[in-house]
């Protein structure tokens, strides 16, 4: 249990630490604009999902660990959703604290939705004409 409370606790500070770096690098605008791509190599998910099916195929011969396995299953899925959905608690305080620069880089940003969609129909419109 001790454990298991410290390895949740450093996946949440891991995770806060590595978006936090990311955040201020200025890796995820980079990302959004489609200036750097991220690249994930087949090996990596194809390594994790062989050991899962794995480890449930070996244990399906013993029903007790079945159950062990599909508890643990559920709290590590738990787990990382938790610490993936807390690095929006930076985001959301990176962009309460610099909401001048939001609005430099994506001005309808604040707006009502009408006048959202009124001013990116006319950027889309402008693209096109320069375009042609």
């Amino acid at each position: 249990m001790i454990l298991g409370s410290i390895l949740f606790a450093s996946l949440l500070l891991i995770m806060n630490w590595m978006n936090i770096r990311l955040l201020y690098s200025g890796t995820y605008s980079r990302l959004q604009k489609g200036e750097k791509t991220f690249n994930l190599s087949p090996i990596a998910p194809a390594s994790g999902i062989g050991y899962v099916l794995g480890q449930v195929i070996l244990s399906s011969f013993f029903v007790e660990s079945v159950k062990f396995l599909m508890i643990i299953g559920v709290l590590s899925i738990l787990s990382v959703a938790t610490a993936y959905f807390s690095t929006s608690i930076h985001k959301y305080f990176y962009i309460r604290r610099n909401i001048e620069k939001v609005k430099q880089v994506y001005p309808p940003f604040g707006l009502p939705e009408n006048e959202r969609t009124m001013i990116e129909r006319k950027g889309k419109k402008r693209r096109r004409h320069e375009k042609a």
